[in-house]
Formats: C-alpha cells, sequence, structure tokens
C-alpha cells in the first residue's frame, strides 16, 4: 500500500556489521591503502602505458579522415580512464571535505553513482583509524532526492523467525503520578522511577557514545555496562537496535539508571503490570573485553552547535531541566482511574478517588445516571452479550472512532440509497467487519460534546484550552491539556480535575442532540488504547512541528496510514484536508473532498502553502492571533480548515525545516507526520512490530491501531462500489411478502410491535433482564427482516459473527421467546425461526402491503397516506456499537429507503392531482426526514415550493437542502440536475461550499 515513490539517498557512510578494535583498523587501513593505490597508482600505470591524457600537438583535421591506428585507440581509452579517475577523485574530495567540515551528507556528484558510493566507503574505513568510530548515520530518506539505493537492515512486519532473535517481550507499564500510562519499560520493580536520555547529534569530530552517557549522567564512564544492560535489544526510533557497545545514533533514547541526574536526562515514575503471558528473558550478550576502557564514538548528524536536551527544540517545552531533573510534566494515560470517569458528579465540591475499573469494563453501573436522568437499574450479567469494544478492533485496539468515520462515510457515499445495493455483494464481509468495529455512538458524543464546549467557552468569551491528548471510555470524555494552561474551571457541566491540567465530561451529560458549532479540535485523532482501556486521542495540532512515527517501517507506515484515514472521515475534523504524500496507492476514493495524493512533496507544500495563506490573511484581518481563536469567533469550516501533511518517508533539510515552519505558525492550521524518525520532531513516536506505539515525551504507550495495504484496498473497492451505486437510480419491484398479512387496522395494539422505519424498537411484555434487552432487540429485528424464517446457523452466524456455541445461542432465543411470547417467535418444523405475523405486528410488513395496495387504486392517497405515517425518523439510525452487521448482506437497508421514497413521489404526485399542497407538502416532508439526502425528494420539494410559495420559501429550502446534503450526502456534493434546478428557481443563488 505504502511506498515511496523516489529512491533514497544514501547516508555519508554505510552501515557496518559489529566488530572489535583490530578489526576496525585493518578495514581502516585497508581503505587508507585503496585511497593511495586509487588517487596515486592509477595515474603511475595511466602514464606508464597510455602517456599523458592530453596529444603532444594539436591535431589537424586529417585525423577526423585518415585510418585510425592502435596508438590512437589507445589513446582514446585512456583518456576515457583518465575522465573516469579524475571523476572519482572529484566524489573521493567531496566525502573528505564533508568529514573534515563534520557533514553528515555529502553534495551529490553528478553522475556519481557507485564512484560516490565506493569514495564514501573508502572515507568511512580511514574515519575509522583517525577518529575510532565505529558506526555511521541513519539513512537520510528523502521524499524528492534521489541516487543510489541505501544499504540498511530491513526488518519483516510479522517475521517471528527474524524477531525471535532479537525481541523480548516488555512488561506493559502505566506512570503512578495520578495513574496514568506512562513511558515503556522492562523493569520489574513496581513503582520505580524510569529515566532516559537523547543521544547527543556530533560537535565536530566529537561524537557522543555510552562512555560519555556514563560519564555525564552518572560520574564514572566505566558505568557504561549498566546503560547497555538496560537498552539492549530496545527498538529505537530510526528503527534500530542496541546490538554492541559501540553502536549507537543520534538521537537514540537511551534508558539510565535510577542514580542518573544532570541537564538533559528525561524522568517518569511508572509502575509495571504482570504481563497475561509468560515473558521469554533471553540471556544478555556481555560487551566485548576491548571496549571496556575504550570511548566508542558514533557518527551522527552534525549541527552548527551541541545541544542539550533543554535546548533541543519545541519538544523540550515539556520539561524543566535546572542541573537536577524533574519529573515530566505531562502526563498522558488513563481515564479509568479519573475520579469523575466513574463515581463523581459535575460541580461536586469533593472528590474521592476510587479504584480503576479494569481493561475491558463497559457494563453501567448502578446508580449512575442515564441521558435522560433516570437511574440506571442493576445490570445483570450474561454470556450471550454481543462483540466488546476490544474484539470489534479489526484495525487494532481502539480503532472504534476511526471504523465510525469510515462507516458513516460510507453511508453518505451512498447518499439516498442508505444501504449496499447488488454491486456490493463481494464486499459484504469487509463492510460487516466495519460495521463490527464502528462504534458511532462514541463518535456522536466526543464531536458534540467537544462543539458544545467551544460553544460555552465562546459565549464566556474566553479562549479555548490548548490540548495536548484526549482519553475516551463508555463513561467520559477527559482532555488532557497542555501544561502551563493557566485556565479558569471549566463551563458545566465539565469539571476540572489533577489541579485543573484535565477537563472531564461524563457521558451521561453529553449533548442529546447534535450540535451546530464549529469544532475546536480539527486534528484531533485515535492512535489506539491504553493498558487500562481508555481510547487514547492526540492533537497533532498541538505539536507545533513534525510528528514522526519511527520504529519498524511497516507498522508504522500502517499506523499513519489509519491516522490519515480517519482524519478525511471522522466527524469532528471537519473542513480539514489531508495530503498523502509518497505513499504507494491512492486513497483519495475514501473522502475525495478532504483526501488528495501527491507523490511529490514539493508539489503538496505549494498547494498547503497557498491554502493556509487565507488563512493568515483572515487572521490579520480579524486581529486573530491564531486559528484556533479563529475558528470559534468567525465559523467557517472552509477558510478554518485544518491541512494535516502525511510523508511516507523523512524529507529532506530543507523541506523537513519548511514543514516546521508552518506547522509553527499559529495563523496557519497545519500538521505534519511523518513515517521513519525526524531527530528534530516535537514527538517521536517509536512503533514496534506488535504496533506498540511508544511516545517517550510525552509519557504515552498505546497499542496502535492500524490500516494494512489488503484494507485499504477492500475499502477503497468498498467505497467506489457504493459511489457508483449512488448514482443507480434504479427501483428494485416490491414483491407481496410469502405471508398473508391478517389486518392492516392500526388503531387497535397488536400484542408484539416492532419498528424498523426509523429507529429500532420493539414493544414487548414479557420478562427480561435489562442487561439481554439490546440483544433481544437486535434478535427480533432481524427475524422481521426476514419474510420466511432463518436457519438457526445462519441467524447465529449474523447476530454473532465472530462464533458462538450452540448453548449460549440457544439461551438467548430463549430469552428472547420468553421476551416476546412463546406464540409469537418459534421455530417451525424445519427448524427454522420466525415470527408469528399474525400476533408480532412489524411495520415494515404494513407499509409494504399498503403500497401493494395503493398500486391497484386510482386514488392512492389514503393508503399511501397510512404508510408513511408509521415512517418516525431516519431507519436504522442510533444503533448500539458492534451489532447489526448483518445490515450489510441483507439490503433491506436500502429496500426501505426505495419503498419509501416512492412511496413520498407518488403520494406527492396524486395530491397535486386533487390540488392538494398541503398533503404533498408533508408526503414530501415525510420522506425526507428518512431519507434526508435522497435528491429526488428535495427536487420536488423546490418545486413544489416554487409553484404554491414565493421566493423567499424557495430560498429557505435551498438553504435547507444544501445543509442536508452537506451532513448527510456524498462528498461531491450535489448532483448537476440538483444544482441546475435551483439556477432556473433562484437566479444568482450563491451556493454554500459543500463540507466534507
Amino acid at each position: 500500500m505504502v511506498k515511496t515513490t523516489d529512491p533514497v539517498r544514501s547516508a555519508r557512510l554505510p552501515q557496518r556489521g559489529s566488530g572489535g578494535g583490530a578489526a576496525d583498523r585493518v578495514k581502516g587501513f585497508l581503505s587508507l591503502l585503496a585511497v593511495l593505490a586509487i588517487v596515486g597508482g592509477v595515474p603511475y600505470v595511466l602514464l606508464t602505458f597510455f602517456g599523458k591524457p592530453w596529444p603532444d600537438r594539436m591535431p589537424t583535421r586529417d585525423v577526423l579522415f585518415s585510418e585510425l591506428s592502435i596508438e590512437t585507440v589507445l589513446g582514446i581509452i585512456g583518456f576515457f580512464i583518465w575522465l573516469a579517475w579524475l571523476h572519482f577523485v572529484i566524489c573521493l574530495a567531496a566525502e573528505v571535505v564533508a568529514e573534515i567540515r563534520g557533514h553528515g551528507l555529502s553534495p551529490r556528484i553528478p553522475l556519481g553513482g557507485g564512484s560516490q558510493t565506493l569514495a564514501r566507503r573508502l572515507v568511512s574505513g580511514v574515519v575509522l583509524i583517525a577518529g575510532a568510530a565505529s558506526v555511521t548515520l541513519p539513512v537520510a530518506n528523502a521524499v524528492t532526492t534521489s541516487g543510489v539505493a541505501p544499504t540498511s537492515i530491513s526488518v519483516t512486519q510479522g517475521g517471528d523467525d527474524q524477531a525471535s532473535t532479537y525481541r523480548q517481550t516488555e512488561a506493559r507499564s502505566k506512570v503512578v503520578i495520578g495513574g496514568h500510562t506512562g513511558v515503556r519499560t522492562n523493569n520489574d520493580q513496581a513503582g520505580q522511577v524510569v529515566k532516559f536520555t537523547e543521544v547527543r547529534p556530533p560537535e565536530g569530530r566529537n561524537y557522543d557514545c555510552l562512555w560519555d552517557i556514563a560519564e555525564r549522567y552518572l560520574g564514572e564512564g566505566r558505568r557504561y555496562k549498566e546503560i547497555y544492560d538496560l537498552n539492549k535489544n530496545k527498538l529505537q526510533p530510526d528503527g534500530r537496535r542496541l546490538t554492541n557497545p559501540d553502536l549507537i545514533m543520534p538521537g537514540w533514547q537511551v534508558r539510565l539508571p535510577a542514580d542518573a541526574k544532570g541537564p538533559g536526562v528525561h524522568t517518569v515514575r511508572v509502575a509495571i503490570d504482570t504481563p497475561a503471558r509468560p515473558v521469554v528473558q533471553q540471556q544478555d550478550e556481555k560487551p566485548s573485553p576491548d571496549t571496556k576502557d575504550t570511548k566508542a564514538k558514533v557518527a551522527g548528524k552534525p549541527t552548527a552547535k551541541t545541544t542539550t536536551q533543554s535546548e533541543a527544540g519545541p519538544g523540550s517545552r515539556w520539561f524543566e531541566e535546572q542541573g537536577v531533573e524533574k519529573p515530566s510534566s505531562i502526563d498522558i494515560g488513563s481515564a479509568a482511574a479519573d475520579p469523575t470517569a466513574k463515581d463523581a458528579k459535575p460541580n461536586e465540591p469533593g472528590v474521592e478517588v476510587t479504584q480503576p475499573h479494569g481493561p475491558g469494563t463497559t457494563d453501567a453501573r448502578p446508580g449512575d445516571p442515564a441521558a435522560g436522568g433516570t437511574k440506571v437499574p442493576d445490570v445483570v450479567a450474561t454470556s450471550s452479550g454481543g462483540i466488546s469494544a476490544t474484539e470489534a478492533g479489526i484495525y487494532g485496539f481502539g480503532a472504534t472512532l476511526l471504523a465510525a468515520g469510515l462507516a458513516v462515510a460510507l453511508k453518505r457515499r451512498r447518499g439516498w440509497a442508505l444501504g449496499p445495493g447488488p454491486k456490493s455483494a463481494s464486499h459484504r464481509q469487509t463492510e460487516v467487519n466495519l460495521r463490527l468495529a464502528a462504534d458511532v455512538p462514541t463518535a456522536q458524543f466526543v464531536d458534540n460534546s467537544l462543539r458544545q464546549l467551544g460553544v460555552s467557552m465562546t459565549e464566556a468569551n474566553r479562549t479555548m484550552p490548548v490540548v495536548v491528548a484526549a482519553l475516551v471510555t463508555d463513561r467520559a470524555l477527559t482532555l488532557v491539556l497542555e501544561p502551563g494552561e493557566n485556565q479558569a474551571p471549566p463551563p458545566a457541566p465539565w469539571q476540572a480535575i489533577a489541579d485543573g491540567r484535565r477537563w472531564v465530561l461524563r457521558r451521561a451529560y453529553a449533548p442529546a442532540a447534535d450540535v451546530a458549532a464549529p469544532s475546536p479540535y480539527p486534528t484531533l485523532v485515535t492512535l489506539g488504547r491504553n493498558a487500562d482501556g481508555s481510547t487514547v486521542l492526540v492533537d497533532l495540532d498541538t505539536a507545533r512541528g513534525v510528528v514522526s512515527f519511527g520504529g519498524v517501517t511497516n507498522a508504522s507506515r500502517d499506523v499513519v496510514g489509519s491516522l490519515a484515514a480517519e482524519l478525511a472521515t471522522n466527524l469532528w475534523s471537519e473542513g480539514a484536508h489531508v495530503s498523502m504524500v509518497g505513499f504507494g496507492d491512492d486513497l483519495s476514493s475514501l473522502a475525495p473532498a478532504r483526501l488528495s495524493y501527491w507523490t511529490r512533496l514539493d508539489e503538496a507544500l505549494q498547494e498547503v502553502t497557498r491554502r493556509t495563506d487565507n488563512q493568515v490573511q483572515a487572521c490579520t484581518r480579524r486581529n486573530a492571533e491564531s486559528v484556533a481563536a479563529a475558528r470559534m469567533s468567525y465559523p467557517d469550516p472552509m477558510l478554518w480548515g485544518a491541512e494535516i501533511i502525511f510523508v511516507s518517508a523523512p524529507p529532506s533539510l530543507e523541506e523537513e525545516q519548511q514543514l516546521a515552519r508552518l506547522a509553527a505558525d499559529p495563523k496557519r492550521c497545519v500538521a505534519v507526520v511523518v513515517v521513519g524518525d525526524v531527530l528534530d520532531a516535537p514527538w517521536r513516536f517509536v512503533v514496534d512490530e506488535k504496533n506498540q506505539a511508544v511516545c517517550r515525551l510525552l509519557g504515552l504507550e498505546v497499542d496502535a491501531h492500524s490500516i494494512n495495504p489488503a484494507q485499504f484496498a477492500d475499502l477503497v473497492e468498498l467505497f467506489r462500489t457504493a459511489e457508483a451505486e449512488a448514482m443507480d437510480k434504479r427501483r428494485t419491484e416490491q414483491d407481496m411478502p410469502a405471508y398473508e398479512f391478517s389486518s392492516t387496522d392500526l388503531s387497535q395494539a397488536a400484542p408484539v410491535e416492532v419498528d424498523l422505519l426509523g429507529p429500532v424498537e420493539v414493544d414487548a411484555r414479557g420478562p427480561i433482564d435489562e442487561g439481554r434487552i439490546q440483544l433481544a432487540t437486535e434478535i427480533v429485528a432481524f427475524l422481521a427482516s426476514q419474510d420466511y424464517g432463518v436457519h438457526p446457523n445462519v441467524l447465529a452466524g449474523s447476530i454473532w459473527p465472530r462464533g458462538i456455541s450452540d448453548e449460549l445461542r440457544n439461551a438467548a432465543l430463549e430469552h428472547t421467546r420468553q421476551w416476546v411470547g412463546l406464540d409469537a417467535m418459534y421455530a417451525d418444523e424445519s427448524g427454522r425461526w420466525m415470527l408469528n405475523r399474525s400476533i408480532v405486528r412489524v411495520d415494515w410488513d404494513v407499509f409494504r402491503t399498503l403500497a401493494k395496495q395503493a398500486e391497484m387504486m386510482d386514488d392512492p392517497r389514503q393508503p399511501l397516506s397510512t404508510a408513511l405515517s408509521l415512517v418516525h425518523g431516519q431507519a436504522w439510525s442510533g444503533l448500539p456499537a458492534g451489532r447489526y452487521s448483518w445490515l450489510a448482506a441483507s439490503g433491506i437497508e436500502r429496500r426501505m429507503a426505495e419503498s419509501v421514497v416512492d412511496a413520498s413521489l407518488k403520494l406527492a404526485e396524486a395530491s397535486l392531482r386533487h390540488n392538494d399542497g398541503a398533503l404533498a407538502r408533508t408526503a414530501l416532508q415525510t420522506g425526507l426526514s428518512f431519507a434526508p439526502a435522497s435528491e429526488e425528494l428535495w427536487r420536488a420539494t423546490l418545486r413544489l415550493a416554487s409553484h404554491f410559495g414565493t421566493t423567499e420559501d424557495v430560498t429557505t429550502i435551498a438553504a435547507q437542502m444544501y445543509a442536508a446534503l452537506a451532513k448527510h450526502g456524498g462528498p461531491r456534493g450535489a448532483e448537476a440536475e440538483t444544482d441546475a434546478l435551483v439556477d432556473e428557481l433562484l437566479p444568482g443563488y450563491r451556493r454554500p461550499a459543500a463540507v466534507a
């Protein structure tokens, strides 16, 4: 899926294996002899056998027409050998000059190729003698540079045979200062202080090494062995591991003993969780004897001066290191340990800290207030429940919000049809998995909560706080503020905890309806799930610079790809635009209005700069200090939309500086994410083979979600098919149900009523535990969608797609049968389960029966009016997370939409024939309440308003239509026919820009 389109440029020095000092000296002397032989020996041989490279006398015209002699041919050959030698000497000189000046990369010599590579290797060999250096720079991958392919160590994702030789399982850790997840360690002492530092870049010919680090922070260079033992085989941001004490790289994050102190030491206090599975500890190899008293240096990326960690750039602002190190001032971790995530009520004067819930705890607690203000009853445990949030994460842990954004985008792509059509048959499993993973209610909770917070802060004339991360559980949303934020208490019902560093909103107090306001944090994106089961999101814009994802390259690309997909489809990133640079596949079909594909970074930068120049000008006109402030005061999602750039490999130095300037400008909303390690990045994540993402600076460790190339390919095809089906307006024939409906008299209540023409509702009077209602409702809805009954194995595969035992399946069916009545739900002689339609009244059955009757009548108004009266909202809305995945294969969503739209249009036409404009308007409004993206209904509503109303009425309808299409319609905006009708009815009407 992902690849760098342009070839990468090699580092100045090639990688090499570990070896002793004697071997290095031998290689160095051999390299020196080779340089002398080429520089001095080759000219001696050429002069001896070929003579001087220039002729003894000026050639005449006759030379061009005379016969070539042996001497002439040898002279021509010698001339070209002289040219090749001179070219090599130039390459060698360039490498030598770069080494003397301390530059990590030499200038690229035209047609250098293998000559410059050979010269680089020879110079690196000589450096082994001169500086006792034994390692090289990391490979400097650049998107827009070219040259020979680098010599590198490749790690295959999921390759157990290779990884087992050096990988060991580390115990998961969490920060105990406030109970938050922190730096990952392999220490087995709970509550120990973990310290680390970053390997410094070189200053001239002086390179950092383990001996220097031990001398600097431990006061004794010979303690370098302790540092080596703590860091052996640990994955580093550049994807390598420390396997030799002589081989360390600038920018590596090195664990230090507990007594380390001094500027540059980062401190996090952690508590270690006991792993759930056995941990295989490998025997550490002892360092070679000749490294005991040797100060092994490393070559690295040069800078103008040596900088300590406290001077390293934007990322250093999280720490206060003045001689004596202090703990990290930011703590991103678990929301489960927050007091308000469980027991506390908003605005309570005191909060009592209780024990955190364990991972995977999703049940409601007795006494928790529900959204409607009623007391949640005691939950009765059931073994026949649906899919848990952890099991649903087919794109990785914590991917429920990612899948929710994709599911909503897919629904919008289908537009009026709502559900899959016949062309989607080959992609049904992909959609089933997507629906299983999606948690749309939680995504709506996060979206509306953030928007409502923005409204409350704006009304109070307050600026929004800078948010580093957000933690989402089934009980609360927690915002982790940037250290140093001096904010007053948040508006109710939000609550401040942890000395005001966190703002918490309990889910029971979230907005009950959609909030029409700007989203204050459009670059907030899900990383994954932490050890306590909280979904962790980070705000990329807060980094104010490049965010790099290093470690295992393939795993990092999969994680970064999932971030791009979420930002292009989630609910709160409206107006945002994602630019993917250098990735192998064009994914823009997932969100054409919000995602674009580029092969070159410079071209993407030009476009992003052009768009954000408008933000700078708008901030200047409005005297706004930042886009974040202007976004709330002057709502305009297109103007203030975030620009997020994803780059498939580390850029060149010049491009990196340009990206950093754009991201740091507060009057531009630009975030940058790079696959691969960037030494100067404020946030540097390390992703390992298990998709664990660690950012030591933030004290953050999560099981990251990801989308691999095969999943991306399936998603792209699913979205393309959905768009093709949305353009197909053909209707399927609606046949009479296979059963005979006894009565359409709606004045009498039925023993059991099932409503599908809107949010799913089941009215049954039998006993059932509260904890089983959701599952039982889904079973009844599934049977109601089946005209001929269904085999129990098919039912189990639909309700429990991940499998269930026959005993649990039968128990769940029996509980449901007791609820609706023994006569209302039964299995026939062949074992097929079905509903007794003479007892159970399904509104979808009544609707189809009335629609069929209307076709046989000259005046169909009465049956169609009765049929449309059954519609009570948008169908299949508000479904619980992890359920109803069978809708992807049933096709009932599309059939319902077709029937309701057709019935609305037919009733409107029949009403107009009888000059009944009020009934026609009611019919169209009912259809739009069910299918708000149906442009056929909107066009009919526009014509009706033009016929019976005024120009103001038509303008109001047009505004409502474009707003509905922006929220529910496809990403490409209204159809051409719709725009043409608006131009005809309202000449000069200014249509709002579509926001995907």
